[in-house]
Protein backbone atom coordinates (compact mmCIF):
# COMPACT_ATOMS: atom_id res chain seq x y z
CA UNK A 1 0.00 0.00 0.00
CA UNK A 2 0.88 3.79 -0.89
CA UNK A 3 1.58 5.86 2.59
CA UNK A 4 0.23 9.58 2.43
CA UNK A 5 1.47 11.59 4.58
CA UNK A 6 -0.02 14.08 6.50
CA UNK A 7 -0.56 17.19 4.80
CA UNK A 8 0.59 20.77 5.52
CA UNK A 9 -2.68 21.75 6.98
CA UNK A 10 -3.28 19.33 9.54
CA UNK A 11 -4.96 16.75 6.53
CA UNK A 12 -5.03 13.23 7.69
CA UNK A 13 -2.58 10.87 5.88
CA UNK A 14 -3.34 6.92 5.58
CA UNK A 15 -2.71 4.15 3.63
CA UNK A 16 -3.78 4.08 -0.15
CA UNK A 17 -4.68 0.20 -1.30
CA UNK A 18 -4.36 -1.12 -4.59
CA UNK A 19 -6.75 -2.72 -7.38
CA UNK A 20 -5.04 -6.25 -5.98
CA UNK A 21 -6.09 -5.17 -2.27
CA UNK A 22 -9.61 -3.62 -2.54
CA UNK A 23 -10.18 -7.45 -4.17
CA UNK A 24 -8.45 -9.37 -1.45
CA UNK A 25 -10.83 -7.57 0.76
CA UNK A 26 -13.99 -7.91 -1.25
CA UNK A 27 -13.00 -12.19 -1.57
CA UNK A 28 -13.09 -12.01 2.41
CA UNK A 29 -15.68 -9.87 2.79
CA UNK A 30 -18.82 -10.65 5.10
CA UNK A 31 -21.70 -8.90 6.55
CA UNK A 32 -21.36 -9.93 10.17
CA UNK A 33 -17.42 -9.45 10.58
CA UNK A 34 -16.88 -6.47 8.76
CA UNK A 35 -16.91 -2.72 9.68
CA UNK A 36 -17.60 -1.33 6.14
CA UNK A 37 -20.63 -2.72 4.05
CA UNK A 38 -20.81 -0.20 1.01
CA UNK A 39 -18.31 0.13 -1.76
CA UNK A 40 -18.21 3.77 -3.37
CA UNK A 41 -16.54 4.40 -6.86
CA UNK A 42 -15.37 7.38 -7.46
CA UNK A 43 -14.62 8.00 -11.50
CA UNK A 44 -13.04 10.25 -13.56
CA UNK A 45 -12.26 8.01 -16.73
CA UNK A 46 -15.17 9.33 -18.95
CA UNK A 47 -15.58 13.05 -17.60
CA UNK A 48 -13.06 14.37 -19.55
CA UNK A 49 -10.31 14.39 -16.83
CA UNK A 50 -6.87 14.93 -16.90
CA UNK A 51 -4.47 12.39 -15.53
CA UNK A 52 -1.24 14.49 -15.20
CA UNK A 53 -1.92 16.87 -12.76
CA UNK A 54 0.14 15.76 -9.70
CA UNK A 55 -1.35 18.57 -7.52
CA UNK A 56 -4.75 17.08 -8.39
CA UNK A 57 -4.07 13.88 -8.00
CA UNK A 58 -2.48 14.95 -4.29
CA UNK A 59 -5.76 17.10 -3.57
CA UNK A 60 -8.09 14.27 -4.48
CA UNK A 61 -6.16 11.88 -2.83
CA UNK A 62 -6.01 13.67 0.67
CA UNK A 63 -9.86 14.65 0.24
CA UNK A 64 -10.31 10.98 -0.05
CA UNK A 65 -8.54 10.02 2.98
CA UNK A 66 -10.18 12.81 5.25
CA UNK A 67 -13.47 11.76 4.29
CA UNK A 68 -12.43 8.36 5.56
CA UNK A 69 -10.77 9.63 8.55
CA UNK A 70 -13.83 11.50 9.86
CA UNK A 71 -16.25 8.28 9.19
CA UNK A 72 -14.05 5.28 9.11
CA UNK A 73 -12.99 3.39 6.12
CA UNK A 74 -10.32 2.99 3.27
CA UNK A 75 -9.03 4.34 -0.39
CA UNK A 76 -7.92 2.16 -2.92
CA UNK A 77 -6.21 3.30 -6.04
CA UNK A 78 -7.88 1.73 -8.99
CA UNK A 79 -5.97 4.38 -11.56
CA UNK A 80 -4.88 7.65 -11.94
CA UNK A 81 -8.70 8.94 -12.24
CA UNK A 82 -11.00 6.19 -10.85
CA UNK A 83 -10.92 5.62 -6.62
CA UNK A 84 -12.53 2.98 -4.68
CA UNK A 85 -13.84 3.58 -1.12
CA UNK A 86 -15.41 1.02 1.01
CA UNK A 87 -17.16 2.78 3.88
CA UNK A 88 -20.13 1.89 6.28
CA UNK A 89 -23.19 3.69 5.27
CA UNK A 90 -26.83 3.42 7.17
CA UNK A 91 -30.19 5.07 5.96
CA UNK A 92 -29.67 7.64 8.36
CA UNK A 93 -26.27 8.78 7.24
CA UNK A 94 -26.02 7.63 3.36
CA UNK A 95 -27.37 10.95 1.98
CA UNK A 96 -25.24 13.35 4.12
CA UNK A 97 -22.01 10.74 3.43
CA UNK A 98 -22.62 11.08 -0.37
CA UNK A 99 -23.02 14.57 -0.11
CA UNK A 100 -19.95 15.55 1.84
CA UNK A 101 -17.84 13.07 -0.45
CA UNK A 102 -19.08 15.27 -3.56
CA UNK A 103 -18.57 18.49 -2.32
CA UNK A 104 -15.18 17.43 -1.43
CA UNK A 105 -14.63 16.17 -4.44
CA UNK A 106 -16.03 19.55 -6.27
CA UNK A 107 -13.86 22.27 -3.81
CA UNK A 108 -10.51 20.30 -5.55
CA UNK A 109 -11.85 20.48 -9.02
CA UNK A 110 -12.60 24.37 -8.80
CA UNK A 111 -9.04 24.75 -7.19
CA UNK A 112 -7.13 23.22 -9.45
CA UNK A 113 -9.05 22.89 -12.75
CA UNK A 114 -11.96 25.31 -12.31
CA UNK A 115 -12.02 25.33 -16.08
CA UNK A 116 -13.50 21.39 -15.56
CA UNK A 117 -16.15 22.53 -12.90
CA UNK A 118 -19.17 22.84 -15.26
CA UNK A 119 -18.23 19.93 -17.35
CA UNK A 120 -18.18 17.41 -14.25
CA UNK A 121 -21.61 15.47 -14.46
CA UNK A 122 -22.27 14.93 -10.79
CA UNK A 123 -24.35 12.07 -11.10
CA UNK A 124 -21.81 10.00 -12.91
CA UNK A 125 -18.74 10.91 -10.25
CA UNK A 126 -19.85 8.36 -7.41
CA UNK A 127 -21.53 5.11 -7.85
CA UNK A 128 -22.50 3.28 -4.58
CA UNK A 129 -22.22 -0.72 -3.84
CA UNK A 130 -24.22 -1.72 -1.30
CA UNK A 131 -21.98 -5.56 -0.38
CA UNK A 132 -24.84 -6.58 1.66
CA UNK A 133 -27.04 -7.10 -1.49
CA UNK A 134 -24.45 -6.54 -4.38
CA UNK A 135 -21.07 -8.13 -3.51
CA UNK A 136 -20.96 -10.25 -6.32
CA UNK A 137 -22.00 -6.97 -8.60
CA UNK A 138 -18.85 -5.57 -6.86
CA UNK A 139 -16.65 -8.52 -7.53
CA UNK A 140 -17.60 -8.54 -11.11
CA UNK A 141 -16.80 -5.03 -11.64
CA UNK A 142 -13.44 -5.42 -10.43
CA UNK A 143 -13.08 -8.18 -12.47
CA UNK A 144 -13.96 -6.43 -15.56
CA UNK A 145 -12.62 -3.42 -14.58
CA UNK A 146 -8.93 -4.83 -14.63
CA UNK A 147 -9.36 -7.01 -17.89
CA UNK A 148 -10.32 -3.68 -19.67
CA UNK A 149 -7.30 -1.79 -18.52
CA UNK A 150 -5.19 -4.91 -19.41
CA UNK A 151 -6.95 -5.16 -23.05
CA UNK A 152 -6.28 -1.56 -23.92
CA UNK A 153 -3.02 -1.05 -21.53
CA UNK A 154 -0.78 1.32 -23.20
CA UNK A 155 1.40 3.58 -21.15
CA UNK A 156 -0.69 6.17 -19.58
CA UNK A 157 2.28 8.45 -18.46
CA UNK A 158 3.17 8.72 -22.49
CA UNK A 159 -0.40 9.25 -23.76
CA UNK A 160 -0.64 12.91 -25.60
CA UNK A 161 -3.65 14.91 -26.00
CA UNK A 162 -5.81 14.29 -28.96
CA UNK A 163 -4.99 16.50 -31.64
CA UNK A 164 -7.09 17.33 -35.60
CA UNK A 165 -3.66 15.04 -36.73
CA UNK A 166 -5.69 12.12 -34.96
CA UNK A 167 -8.84 12.80 -36.52
CA UNK A 168 -7.41 13.37 -39.84
CA UNK A 169 -5.89 9.61 -39.52
CA UNK A 170 -9.23 8.36 -38.41
CA UNK A 171 -11.04 9.60 -41.01
CA UNK A 172 -8.06 8.07 -43.44
CA UNK A 173 -8.59 4.92 -41.68
CA UNK A 174 -12.42 5.27 -42.78
CA UNK A 175 -11.65 5.84 -46.56
CA UNK A 176 -9.31 2.80 -46.48
CA UNK A 177 -10.82 0.03 -44.99
CA UNK A 178 -14.11 1.17 -46.51
CA UNK A 179 -17.89 0.54 -44.89
CA UNK A 180 -17.83 -3.39 -44.08
CA UNK A 181 -14.57 -3.64 -42.84
CA UNK A 182 -14.41 -0.84 -40.87
CA UNK A 183 -17.67 -1.71 -39.19
CA UNK A 184 -16.37 -5.49 -38.90
CA UNK A 185 -13.18 -4.09 -36.53
CA UNK A 186 -15.06 -1.05 -34.98
CA UNK A 187 -18.62 -0.78 -34.86
CA UNK A 188 -20.35 -2.65 -32.31
CA UNK A 189 -24.16 -2.99 -31.00
CA UNK A 190 -26.07 -3.53 -27.74
CA UNK A 191 -29.84 -4.26 -27.72
CA UNK A 192 -32.19 -3.11 -25.54
CA UNK A 193 -35.24 -5.65 -24.65
CA UNK A 194 -38.79 -5.90 -23.26
CA UNK A 195 -38.58 -7.65 -20.00
CA UNK A 196 -42.00 -8.82 -18.00
CA UNK A 197 -41.82 -10.90 -14.91
CA UNK A 198 -42.19 -14.62 -16.05
CA UNK A 199 -41.26 -14.38 -19.79
CA UNK A 200 -38.09 -14.30 -21.53
CA UNK A 201 -36.32 -11.28 -22.36
CA UNK A 202 -37.31 -10.57 -26.20
CA UNK A 203 -35.45 -7.76 -28.10
CA UNK A 204 -36.84 -4.81 -29.04
CA UNK A 205 -34.23 -3.06 -30.91
CA UNK A 206 -30.41 -2.84 -31.04
CA UNK A 207 -28.22 0.50 -30.42
CA UNK A 208 -25.00 0.59 -33.14
CA UNK A 209 -21.70 2.40 -32.15
CA UNK A 210 -18.75 3.21 -32.19
CA UNK A 211 -16.21 0.94 -30.51
CA UNK A 212 -14.11 3.74 -28.80
CA UNK A 213 -11.82 1.02 -26.92
CA UNK A 214 -11.18 -0.82 -29.52
CA UNK A 215 -9.81 2.56 -31.74
CA UNK A 216 -7.77 3.39 -28.39
CA UNK A 217 -6.23 -0.13 -29.53
CA UNK A 218 -5.49 0.85 -32.82
CA UNK A 219 -5.50 4.20 -34.99
CA UNK A 220 -6.17 5.94 -31.93
CA UNK A 221 -3.13 4.01 -29.49
CA UNK A 222 -1.15 6.16 -27.52
CA UNK A 223 -3.95 8.91 -27.43
CA UNK A 224 -6.00 10.55 -24.86
CA UNK A 225 -9.25 11.03 -26.51
CA UNK A 226 -10.72 12.34 -23.44
CA UNK A 227 -11.27 15.92 -23.11
CA UNK A 228 -13.97 18.82 -24.38
CA UNK A 229 -13.71 21.59 -26.78
CA UNK A 230 -13.86 21.98 -30.33
CA UNK A 231 -11.16 19.12 -31.47
CA UNK A 232 -13.20 17.03 -29.15
CA UNK A 233 -16.22 17.58 -30.77
CA UNK A 234 -15.02 16.92 -34.20
CA UNK A 235 -14.04 13.71 -32.57
CA UNK A 236 -17.49 12.92 -31.69
CA UNK A 237 -19.05 14.70 -34.66
CA UNK A 238 -16.61 12.33 -37.30
CA UNK A 239 -17.60 9.06 -34.96
CA UNK A 240 -21.39 9.90 -36.06
CA UNK A 241 -19.62 10.54 -39.72
CA UNK A 242 -18.45 6.96 -39.74
CA UNK A 243 -21.09 4.98 -37.89
CA UNK A 244 -23.37 6.72 -40.43
CA UNK A 245 -21.08 5.37 -43.40
CA UNK A 246 -20.99 1.86 -42.24
CA UNK A 247 -24.10 1.10 -40.45
CA UNK A 248 -25.62 0.01 -43.87
CA UNK A 249 -22.59 -2.36 -44.01
CA UNK A 250 -23.14 -3.84 -40.70
CA UNK A 251 -26.64 -4.37 -40.27
CA UNK A 252 -29.88 -5.71 -42.10
CA UNK A 253 -32.75 -4.09 -43.78
CA UNK A 254 -35.40 -5.38 -41.31
CA UNK A 255 -32.99 -4.66 -38.54
CA UNK A 256 -34.86 -2.26 -36.24
CA UNK A 257 -31.73 0.40 -35.20
CA UNK A 258 -30.82 3.28 -33.01
CA UNK A 259 -28.11 5.48 -33.71
CA UNK A 260 -26.82 7.79 -31.31
CA UNK A 261 -25.60 10.80 -32.50
CA UNK A 262 -25.15 14.59 -32.11
CA UNK A 263 -27.71 17.11 -33.09
CA UNK A 264 -25.13 19.04 -35.25
CA UNK A 265 -24.82 15.49 -37.11
CA UNK A 266 -28.25 15.26 -38.76
CA UNK A 267 -27.43 18.65 -40.34
CA UNK A 268 -24.10 17.04 -42.11
CA UNK A 269 -23.56 15.73 -45.53
CA UNK A 270 -23.08 12.26 -44.10
CA UNK A 271 -26.78 12.57 -42.52
CA UNK A 272 -28.22 13.03 -45.87
CA UNK A 273 -26.05 10.73 -47.90
CA UNK A 274 -27.97 8.24 -45.44
CA UNK A 275 -31.22 9.25 -46.15
CA UNK A 276 -30.79 9.18 -50.27
CA UNK A 277 -29.07 5.70 -49.39
CA UNK A 278 -32.71 4.58 -47.29
CA UNK A 279 -34.37 5.01 -50.31
CA UNK A 280 -37.90 5.37 -50.32
CA UNK A 281 -38.24 3.64 -47.22
CA UNK A 282 -36.61 6.52 -45.47
CA UNK A 283 -36.09 6.10 -41.95
CA UNK A 284 -38.83 3.73 -41.35
CA UNK A 285 -36.62 1.52 -38.99
CA UNK A 286 -34.19 4.08 -37.27
CA UNK A 287 -34.50 6.20 -34.03
CA UNK A 288 -32.05 8.65 -33.51
CA UNK A 289 -30.65 9.14 -30.24
CA UNK A 290 -29.57 12.51 -29.45
CA UNK A 291 -28.07 12.90 -25.63
CA UNK A 292 -30.08 15.11 -22.93
CA UNK A 293 -27.13 17.18 -22.31
CA UNK A 294 -26.90 18.03 -26.54
CA UNK A 295 -30.58 18.53 -26.98
CA UNK A 296 -30.48 21.48 -24.42
CA UNK A 297 -27.03 22.67 -25.79
CA UNK A 298 -28.32 23.52 -29.25
CA UNK A 299 -31.92 22.85 -28.23
CA UNK A 300 -33.87 24.83 -31.76
CA UNK A 301 -31.49 22.95 -33.85
CA UNK A 302 -32.58 19.75 -32.31
CA UNK A 303 -36.17 20.69 -32.67
CA UNK A 304 -35.50 21.21 -36.72
CA UNK A 305 -33.28 18.10 -36.57
CA UNK A 306 -36.84 16.27 -35.05
CA UNK A 307 -38.96 17.79 -38.06
CA UNK A 308 -36.78 16.03 -40.19
CA UNK A 309 -36.38 12.78 -38.87
CA UNK A 310 -39.85 12.73 -38.46
CA UNK A 311 -40.75 13.75 -41.87
CA UNK A 312 -38.39 10.55 -42.94
CA UNK A 313 -40.32 8.72 -41.07
CA UNK A 314 -37.72 8.15 -38.44
CA UNK A 315 -38.45 8.43 -34.73
CA UNK A 316 -36.60 10.13 -32.25
CA UNK A 317 -35.04 9.06 -28.67
CA UNK A 318 -33.35 11.07 -25.76
CA UNK A 319 -30.58 9.54 -24.64
CA UNK A 320 -28.91 9.90 -21.18
CA UNK A 321 -31.44 11.08 -19.13
CA UNK A 322 -30.22 11.61 -15.42
CA UNK A 323 -33.29 10.25 -13.08
CA UNK A 324 -33.00 13.67 -11.18
CA UNK A 325 -34.30 15.49 -14.14
CA UNK A 326 -36.94 13.26 -14.42
CA UNK A 327 -40.36 15.58 -14.86
CA UNK A 328 -38.51 18.97 -15.43
CA UNK A 329 -39.16 18.55 -19.77
CA UNK A 330 -42.30 17.06 -21.37
CA UNK A 331 -40.58 14.81 -23.85
CA UNK A 332 -44.21 13.85 -25.31
CA UNK A 333 -44.67 17.51 -26.31
CA UNK A 334 -41.27 17.47 -28.17
CA UNK A 335 -42.66 14.57 -30.02
CA UNK A 336 -40.10 11.49 -28.21
CA UNK A 337 -40.54 8.30 -28.70
CA UNK A 338 -37.97 6.87 -26.20
CA UNK A 339 -36.17 8.43 -23.27
CA UNK A 340 -33.38 6.48 -22.09
CA UNK A 341 -32.93 6.75 -18.09
CA UNK A 342 -29.62 5.86 -16.82
CA UNK A 343 -29.48 3.90 -14.36
CA UNK A 344 -27.25 3.77 -10.77
CA UNK A 345 -27.06 1.97 -7.65
CA UNK A 346 -27.52 5.61 -5.91
CA UNK A 347 -30.85 6.57 -7.96
CA UNK A 348 -33.22 4.35 -6.65
CA UNK A 349 -34.92 6.34 -4.23
CA UNK A 350 -35.05 9.29 -7.01
CA UNK A 351 -36.12 6.40 -9.66
CA UNK A 352 -39.11 5.54 -6.88
CA UNK A 353 -40.10 9.27 -6.26
CA UNK A 354 -40.29 9.88 -9.79
CA UNK A 355 -42.83 7.16 -10.43
CA UNK A 356 -45.48 9.25 -11.48
CA UNK A 357 -43.40 11.27 -13.70
CA UNK A 358 -42.42 8.18 -15.42
CA UNK A 359 -46.38 6.73 -15.85
CA UNK A 360 -47.20 9.67 -17.14
CA UNK A 361 -44.50 10.02 -19.24
CA UNK A 362 -45.52 6.38 -20.77
CA UNK A 363 -49.11 7.18 -20.66
CA UNK A 364 -48.67 10.22 -23.06
CA UNK A 365 -46.46 8.11 -26.08
CA UNK A 366 -42.69 8.23 -24.53
CA UNK A 367 -42.08 4.88 -23.97
CA UNK A 368 -39.27 4.26 -20.77
CA UNK A 369 -36.13 2.30 -21.34
CA UNK A 370 -34.23 2.01 -18.06
CA UNK A 371 -30.35 1.85 -19.41
CA UNK A 372 -26.87 0.72 -18.12
CA UNK A 373 -28.38 -1.67 -16.57
CA UNK A 374 -25.67 -4.02 -15.04
CA UNK A 375 -27.73 -6.61 -12.13
CA UNK A 376 -31.22 -8.21 -11.54
CA UNK A 377 -31.96 -5.40 -8.60
CA UNK A 378 -32.01 -2.54 -11.57
CA UNK A 379 -34.71 -5.00 -13.44
CA UNK A 380 -36.89 -5.25 -10.33
CA UNK A 381 -36.94 -1.60 -10.01
CA UNK A 382 -37.74 -0.72 -12.95
CA UNK A 383 -40.61 -3.24 -13.57
CA UNK A 384 -41.90 -1.96 -9.88
CA UNK A 385 -42.13 1.73 -11.81
CA UNK A 386 -44.23 0.11 -14.63
CA UNK A 387 -40.67 -0.05 -17.01
CA UNK A 388 -40.24 -3.30 -19.40
CA UNK A 389 -38.14 -2.29 -21.64
CA UNK A 390 -34.05 -2.37 -20.39
CA UNK A 391 -30.83 -2.27 -22.03
CA UNK A 392 -27.31 -2.80 -20.46
CA UNK A 393 -24.52 -5.95 -19.96
CA UNK A 394 -27.54 -7.55 -17.61
CA UNK A 395 -29.59 -7.86 -20.45
CA UNK A 396 -26.80 -8.72 -22.93
CA UNK A 397 -26.68 -11.48 -20.65
CA UNK A 398 -30.05 -12.69 -20.19
CA UNK A 399 -30.36 -12.58 -24.21
CA UNK A 400 -27.43 -14.98 -24.54
CA UNK A 401 -29.02 -17.29 -22.04
CA UNK A 402 -25.61 -17.04 -19.75
CA UNK A 403 -28.36 -15.11 -16.99
CA UNK A 404 -31.81 -16.53 -16.05
CA UNK A 405 -34.63 -13.73 -16.21
CA UNK A 406 -36.29 -13.38 -12.94
CA UNK A 407 -37.84 -9.97 -12.64
CA UNK A 408 -41.12 -9.40 -10.37
CA UNK A 409 -41.01 -8.82 -6.81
Amino acid sequence: MEILDAGANGEPGGEIGTIHDLMETLNHWSAADSDVNHLLLVSFTTLGMPDQQEGVQQALEGAFLSFVHSRGGHVFKLSDLDTAILIKLADFNRVEAMMDLKVDIMRVIQHHLPEHFSKIDQTRLIRPIDLAVRLDTAKRFLEAYGDRRRETAVDEKGERPLNMQDIQKLRDALRKLGPREFGKRYIRSQTAARIVPGKAAQPVMTEYYVGVDLLKQSILRGVDIRGTGNVFNQLTLTFDQALLYCIGAVTGDRTKKSLNMNVETVFTNAFDHFLRDAGDKGLADVIIEFRQDNMFQHFSQFQTACELIHKKGGAVAIDNVQPETLGLVNLHRLNVKLAKVMWRGDAEDTLLHAKDDIHAMQDSGTAVVLAHVDDEQAIKIGQSLGIALFQGYHVDKLLTGAAPAKGGS
